[in-house]
């Protein structure tokens, strides 16, 4: 298998990852001149992405009969520059992202993942203080402020009587496997993530930590077709996308992944997405 920048690379330069970090199809599988780019949300590292990906990746490469690359970049904005960009032509996104994207630059819902995602709040194992007024006039560590996982989580706070920017700061951590240095540091007593994340730590690191309560349980991913594609493409995309979970790829991504089905998704379900598009659109800079 040819490789655009090898994982090594891609290891050594993580902090500065871009959309160019992919890897390509097989040259017998090549019999199209251009690759189908699937983007994939940078919610966890580059490396993770590209190994848990890889079967779905191979999946389509056979199905479609030609190369296919998975991206992703260096954090939420510039995914979601990338999506409206046009960048991708399949992207796997946070529902509040999705949704977005949808609304705003007409990209296509063509399934979501199951089951929902638990957000967490995290402290550190040696601190055994489980109230979250710890947080008052100090900072709060998330490490992907425009995600579903952090908008839930500063309107549970709100409903907890904390008030973001009058009760507690926010810090952004440079990526999710910093936010433990955060905590360390005494600034944040606790941070917010999803389970997922939270999982996909080494064991060395979660054992540093621990999970404080769950606050909630959110839409999965969203799959989403590119605008750009025919309408005939877009439904061959959705057939494949919901057909993928009954393969053999599709087994194998669910064990790398975590991840257990995935399904049709219906507007009614979106459209209880909306109340966090205006805060959604405010964190991507507007």
């Amino acid at each position: 298998m040819r490789v655009i920048v090898s994982l090594k690379r891609a290891i050594s330069v993580f902090g500065m990852v871009v959309w160019g970090l992919t890897l390509l199809a097989p040259a017998a599988a090549q019999q199209s001149t251009t690759h189908f780019r699937i983007g994939v949300l940078p919610n966890v590292s580059a490396r993770l992405i590209l190994t848990s990906y890889q079967p779905m990746r191979e999946y389509f490469e056979r199905e479609l009969k030609r190369g296919v690359d998975i991206a992703t970049a260096p954090d939420f904005r510039a995914f979601a520059e990338n999506t409206r960009r046009g960048d991708y032509h399949l992207i796997v996104t946070a529902a509040n992202l999705g949704r977005l994207a949808q609304v705003d630059s007409n990209w296509h819902p063509l399934a979501i993942y199951d089951p929902k995602i638990p957000a967490i709040v995290v402290a550190l194992a040696d601190n055994p203080n489980a109230s979250v007024t710890q947080l008052r006039g100090k900072s709060l560590a998330l490490a992907n402020p425009q995600s579903l996982v952090a908008l839930a989580g500063l309107e549970w706070l709100s409903g907890q009587g904390l008030r973001h920017g009058a009760d507690f700061k926010t810090v952004t951590a440079a990526n999710d496997d910093s936010l433990g240095a955060v905590l360390r540091t005494g600034e944040a007593p606790l941070a917010i993530m999803s389970m997922g994340e939270f999982r996909a730590k080494p064991e060395a690191m979660r054992n540093t930590l621990r999970i404080v309560t769950e606050i909630a349980k959110l839409p999965g991913f969203l799959v989403m077709a590119s605008p750009e594609l025919p309408a005939a493409d877009r439904q061959r995309l959705k057939t494949l996308i919901l057909a993928f979970p009954q393969t053999e790829e599709g087994k194998k991504f669910f064990v790398l992944s975590g991840f257990t089905h995935i399904r049709e998704v219906a507007e009614p379900e979106l459209k209880t997405l909306d109340a966090f598009n205006d805060v959604t659109r405010k964190g991507l800079g507007g």
